[in-house]
């Protein structure tokens, strides 16, 4: 599937996402800081985050070139989250290595993310967009807020399921919010067109966590199996297995150990549900696309060239396709 996705996807955009260079350079460290890096979080990966990026820069008609500074922000902040969630959840391994925190230290994972979040912010100040730096300093507030909501949680133990989905949209949503916005902004787009743009990766991100979080019960997870469930961690299919069986939510909110409050029920009804949900938000994220179609039929230059804007908005699309049959 995923050989397929690729070859229908506009060349130049595919491209860009992957041969942009993620190394970081630092003297100072001796280059042990990116050699650390380029061992873990940023090995691998779908690079699903600038290549959206790059889609909706070939869909505003934006110069790769000018882009390529997002779109490696993107990623590379989305890393950094990864660098500081390993250590959160105890983590062993990531993308079937292991994880940073094993390979150096919870101490030089935390500085490893922190240095990305710093290049980030460096790199955009930079590229001279003052309202793109202001933007994904927003997204790097939301990435905090959501894992200190999180760990809150996880504490407290007064999971809603309003506040699950706050955690997605501040975790997941607010990068793939970015990776739409920030080439509209570059091309000069209104405010309503920007706006739209925010809420297609807020509908993106949305429905890409919840699938994520039915793909932690597939057995084909890369992650450490359980971890979530031995970190008392409840996402969304956890959650409607909890809301769905009060007597398991009320033995869990006393403090049982979540991993054997579950242990032994069928996960399959609650995944079935929130691959629903999710794929509800992907409707919603085509819809859209309807929308911005329309608008960008007035332009100049798509407004005799019907044809032209059909093929770049299909890109988009693709990826809309991706998420609703991704397996990992």
């Amino acid at each position: 599937m995923i050989n397929d996705f690729l070859e229908a996807l506009p060349k130049e955009a595919l491209e860009g996402s992957k041969n942009m260079d993620l190394q970081i350079r630092s003297v100072n460290a001796h280059g042990a800081i990116d050699a650390v890096l380029s061992q873990t979080v940023l090995r691998g990966g779908k690079r699903l985050r600038p290549l959206l990026t790059f889609l909706m820069a070939h869909l505003f008609r934006v110069d790769f070139k000018t882009v390529t500074p997002y779109a490696r922000a993107t990623e590379l902040v989305h890393a950094a989250s990864l660098s500081h969630d390993d250590v959160i959840d105890n983590a062993t391994m990531r993308r079937g290595s292991p994880s940073i925190n094993i390979l150096a230290s919870n101490k030089k994972a935390v500085l490893a993310g922190d240095y990305l979040l710093s290049s980030v912010i460096v790199d955009l100040t930079n590229a001279g967009n003052l309202e793109l730096v202001r933007e994904m300093s927003l997204v790097i507030k939301d990435l905090s807020e959501g894992e200190w909501l999180q760990l809150d949680l996880i504490d407290e133990r007064n999971y809603t399921r309003e506040v699950i989905r706050e955690v997605a949209e501040k975790k997941t949503s607010s990068v793939m919010s970015y990776c739409s916005v920030a080439p509209a902004v570059l091309s000069g787009a209104s405010k309503e067109t920007v706006e739209l743009c925010r809420e297609f990766g807020r509908r993106l991100g949305l429905a890409f966590q919840l699938i994520d979080d039915t793909l932690d019960y597939s057995g084909d997870s890369l992650k450490d199996q359980e971890l979530d469930l031995k970190n008392g961690i409840v996402n969304a299919v956890v959650y409607e297995l909890l809301e769905n069986n009060p007597e398991l939510f009320a033995r869990f909110k006393a403090g049982e150990n979540l991993k054997d409050v579950v242990d032994g029920v069928a996960f399959k009804p609650y995944v079935e549900k929130i691959s629903h949900e999710a794929h509800a938000h992907l409707a919603e994220a085509k819809n859209i696309l309807d929308k911005l179609e329309v608008i960008l039929k007035e332009k100049a230059e798509y407004k005799n060239n019907a044809t032209d804007l059909k093929e770049r908005i299909n890109g988009l699309e693709l990826i809309i396709s991706f998420m609703a049959l991704r397996q990992h």
